[in-house]
């Protein structure tokens, strides 16, 4: 069986990405187009559908390191600040982006609360993530020569 660990990265929360702007439930701000993802970002991401590509890479991260907090998803979306001459300091990235993803994705049925510990994964969310990541495999396996032995 295919999982989240047997592709790359990248393509796989493309793929998923593509899946959750068919979800109804999944719903950027109006704003989201001026929102910065952080202290550190001087812009807004480039990318119209980052809100989306943002969801389907929270869903990885928790595919992978099964109860995540909202802080902890800060530290992985943060950066460098620029601080002109003086060194950069690492800074985190917006709590309140973080959360509200959360909650839609919970909404969506992919995300649970676990009072205490953080979010984790449902298993409807990890059907998601494996049986895209099964699709992706059979997309992708001319482009890596190795993935096919999975």
């Amino acid at each position: 069986m295919t999982t989240a660990y047997d592709v790359p990265a990248q393509d796989l929360i493309n793929a998923v990405s593509v899946k959750l702007q068919k979800d109804k439930a999944i719903v950027p701000p109006k704003e989201s187009h001026f929102m910065r993802t952080g202290l550190p970002k001087e812009n807004p991401p480039i990318n119209p559908d980052w809100w989306f590509v943002r969801s389907a890479s929270i869903l990885r991260k928790l595919y992978i390191n099964n109860i995540v907090g909202i802080e902890r998803l800060r530290s992985e979306y943060g950066g460098k600040q620029n601080k002109g001459v003086k060194p950069g300091k690492a800074k985190k990235g917006s709590g309140a982006i973080v959360r509200q993803m959360l909650k839609q994705l919970e909404e969506a049925g992919y995300v649970k609360t676990l009072k205490g510990k953080g979010r984790a994964l449902t298993p409807n969310g990890q059907k998601l993530l494996d049986n895209t990541a099964h699709e992706v495999k059979k997309t992708v396996a001319d482009d890596y020569p190795g993935l096919e032995k999975y």
